[in-house]
């Protein structure tokens, strides 16, 4: 296999490009890669190269409670592991998400590229995680008319998020649990579960 680095390379370069075409590019994104390429490259000698991929159930919340109804969406992540004690890593990495929910019999779609750190815990072949990341808005698409929502999301979100997995050689399946910190949308957050496959490098 080449370099696990040129894979983050890869796909970075890929969301640069295709965001260029579609004239949404930014600054903002171009910062977020820089700071996950970075992180990647703090300690490279020491680096564990992962990449997943898989299911995401989206939905939004206002004051704590449940906003209309879920939905259907994916994700993808590179991360690193570097070891801080025998059991114990810092997990670092480049997520694309899609988040959103359908309220009103209308449907909010917004992609984002995120930076998500976390302290990682590694017993045997199962391990647990949790930490936050910030998210830079990449698009958007629909809106909820005649509704205090219907305009546009806020260019960034954050979020807190926890999760557990299993490990087999170089397989991985893990579930996380994303809770929406900030208020992207007059005291909307997004929130949502991942339940995704993996290979480790």
């Amino acid at each position: 296999m080449g370099h696990p680095t040129s894979a983050l390379t890869f796909v970075s370069s890929y969301l640069i490009i295709s965001h260029l075409s579609q004239g949404v590019m930014s600054k903002k994104v171009f910062l977020t890669i820089g700071v996950a390429l970075l992180l990647f490259n703090v300690n490279a000698q020491k680096k564990n190269i992962g990449i997943r991929a898989g299911y995401l159930k989206s939905h939004m919340s206002y004051q704590g409670d449940k906003m209309g109804s879920s939905d259907n969406n994916y994700f993808m992540t590179i991360y690193k592991d570097s070891k801080l004690f025998p059991f114990l890593y810092f997990q670092s990495g480049l997520e694309y998400t899609r988040m959103g929910g359908s309220y009103n019999n209308q449907t909010r779609s917004v992609d984002y590229l995120g930076v998500p750190l976390a302290l990682k815990a590694k017993v045997g072949p199962v391990y647990a995680f949790g930490g936050a990341s910030f998210n830079v808005k990449l698009s958007e698409n629909g809106t909820f008319p005649d509704t205090p929502f219907a305009g546009k999301n806020k260019w960034y979100d954050s979020n807190a998020f926890v999760g557990a997995g299993i490990e087999i050689i170089i397989f991985t399946f893990d579930i996380k649990y994303v809770r929406g910190l900030t208020d992207v949308n007059n005291g909307i957050k997004n929130n949502g579960y991942q339940m995704g496959l993996g290979l480790r490098f």
